[in-house]
């Protein structure tokens, strides 16, 4: 049996197996204690599970122990399907806009999420499993049936070299020598991918890599100094936006 609705669930929750109509399966003690503790749950509440592959079921909580709990899949409520979406590749900002940027992503529907290093990016480091919770709580809380893809934090001559020339770039020229980026986004394009800058925007090397690509189109986002994670945030929803009305 199927249904388009999960809202005699309480909550969403991702999980790492398969989902079986009468399999159980363990969840670990994070989830446990935010099932118990946080949502507060109790033996036979129900709870919408997904995992990216088996679509959104019901199903019972179990406790088995004080820290630690079974649950059972009883109803296939939404069936799999195929969510492709845009990449957002992006010089990394300090963590808590980081945080915002990777949610926020999230819900507006990207395929994969990579962050990459330029010239004048000044983090140097990224917690790939802090980005993954953050896609993760994202996906819960938004309805998505799957994941975004985080890929390895690269510099961006890899990211270029090693590009699918079917996917077109957009990337934030600050300079001022994109196009505005509702009609660079006009035309048969159906697999695009947005790179932003750091907070001080790409060096000219950069610019003429870039300019240089095929793949890549240079776009503007507006006459404001927009910062690294508004960018990201903006270039997706004018893309959304107009892919839902074309």
């Amino acid at each position: 049996m199927t249904s388009t609705s999960s809202n005699s669930a309480a909550a969403r929750i991702w999980v790492n197996s398969g989902l079986v109509a009468g399999e159980s399966i363990s969840v670990g003690t994070s989830q446990s204690h935010y099932l118990r503790h946080v949502l507060r749950i109790g033996d036979g509440g129900l709870v919408a599970v997904f995992n990216g592959a088996d679509g959104e079921w019901l199903a019972q909580v179990r406790f088995v122990s004080r820290k630690l709990c079974k649950l059972d899949p009883v109803q296939l409520v939404r069936p799999q399907v195929t969510e492709n979406g845009p990449w957002l590749l992006f010089a990394p900002v300090k963590k808590y806009r980081l945080d915002f940027l990777v949610q926020k992503a999230v819900e507006l529907g990207v395929e994969l999420i990579r962050p990459v290093q330029t010239r004048r990016t000044i983090v140097r480091r990224i917690k790939e499993d802090r980005l993954l919770a953050n896609a993760t709580e994202a996906a819960e809380q938004c309805g998505r049936l799957t994941l975004p893809k985080i890929s390895k934090f690269s510099a961006l001559p890899e990211v270029i070299a090693s590009w699918s020339s079917n996917r077109t770039l957009f990337w934030g020229d600050e300079s001022g020598g994109g196009v505005p980026a509702l009609k660079g986004f006009r035309g048969n394009i159906t697999q695009a991918a947005f790179l932003i800058g750091p907070e001080g925007g790409f060096e000219c090397c950069e610019r003429k890599l870039l300019r240089a690509q095929p793949f890549a189109k240079a776009i503007d986002l507006g006459p404001r100094i927009l910062r690294s994670d508004t960018a990201g945030l903006m270039a997706l929803s004018l893309w959304q936006g107009m892919r839902s009305v074309a």
